[in-house]
């Protein structure tokens, strides 16, 4: 990729996150009601009107919801961070998320290269047996796990290994001071708390990569270049990892894209079931709260994941097929 088109690239991704921004505004003041409104009425005591005014003035909503000022104090809070103060943890919005943060992109992260790692190459495999009896059982077995919802599968996982079982600890909480100075039972005990939930996530995404995979490579042997490959002599592996598998991964990683979204959409859900420190689990207690700050922050910063994967792949799509560098 050239750099006029990693620039244009990055310019639509900002855009977007512009969009985003606008949409969220819009939302949130269709809204009834303020959140100052909603502060002051869990002060549980009967509100001051310079209390209000100081909190209006927080949110820009002095002037109403729809003003210049509301506007342009918003959009210039969403992207400097300064999401204000939450009432109901008692700490800073941004201290919330971005305490959240590495929770949720390392299950997210996880999940996705999972993915990645057993899909591909179980659907290069599951080429190779074509027309055998095994390559049936595997493609009903992806298309079955592929069409699961993850609140399903998680729930599933969930009564079976957690409830039933108690294999695993109800709680998908972890410190990372854990990790500060690794030993095998630290290790190994975050493993344990956090393999449900990442199990939950990657195993249908890495369905999914498997049957675009092989779906792909099947369309791609019938090709006149592998023709001529193996009419020079080339062994079929070869053929399969060095010619098909390349040419077959440029679809598969615009699907990259779509599974990560979907992931991080999964794991807003995963995040409430296994009681896990993600953004999903705060914005599940935020909405049920009507704590209007954080769920805008919240909101905003998974839709900058969302945009910062999607111009990752964006980029390794690049990599993959020369056509799009010049």
């Amino acid at each position: 990729m050239n750099a006029f088109v990693a620039v244009r690239k990055l310019i639509q991704g900002v855009v977007l996150l512009f969009l985003v921004a606008i949409i969220i505004f819009v939302i949130f003041r269709l809204m009834p009601g303020n959140p100052a409104d909603l502060i002051l009425l869990s002060f549980k005591v009967k509100p001051d009107l310079q209390q209000k005014e100081a909190l209006l003035r927080q949110f820009g909503l002095q002037n109403g919801k729809w003003s210049y000022t509301a506007f342009t104090t918003f959009m210039y809070d969403m992207f400097s961070g300064n999401w204000g103060n939450d009432y109901y943890y008692g700490a800073t919005v941004s201290q919330i998320i971005f305490t959240a943060l590495p929770y949720t992109l390392v299950l997210v992260g996880s999940a996705a290269v999972l993915g990645w790692i057993f899909g591909i190459p179980l659907g290069i495999t599951t080429t190779r047996l074509r027309g055998k009896k095994s390559e049936t059982a595997i493609l009903t077995s992806s298309l079955i796990v592929s069409s699961i919802p993850y609140l399903v599968l998680a729930v599933l996982l969930y009564l079976y290994l957690i409830a039933y079982l108690q294999w695993f600890p109800v709680s998908g909480y972890f410190s990372f001071t854990e990790l500060e100075h690794p030993t095998f039972f630290s290790v190994l005990s975050v493993i344990r708390t956090i393999a449900i939930p990442l199990v939950s996530l990657f195993l249908i995404g890495a369905a999914g990569h498997l049957i675009t995979m092989r779906a792909t490579m099947v369309s791609i042997l019938g090709e006149d270049f592998i023709t001529t490959a193996r009419a020079k002599g080339v062994k079929e592996k070869d053929i399969l990892r060095k010619h098909a598998a390349r040419n077959a991964l440029i679809p598969v990683s615009t699907r990259m894209a779509l599974e990560f979204a979907l992931i991080l959409s999964g794991a807003l859900i995963v995040d409430i079931i296994f009681s896990y420190p993600g953004i999903g689990y705060y914005l599940y207690e935020a909405t049920l709260k009507e704590d209007y700050p954080l769920i805008e922050a919240a909101t905003f910063m998974i839709s900058v994941v969302t945009i910062f994967a999607y111009l990752i792949v964006d980029y390794v799509h690049a990599w993959l097929d020369p056509r799009i560098r010049v």
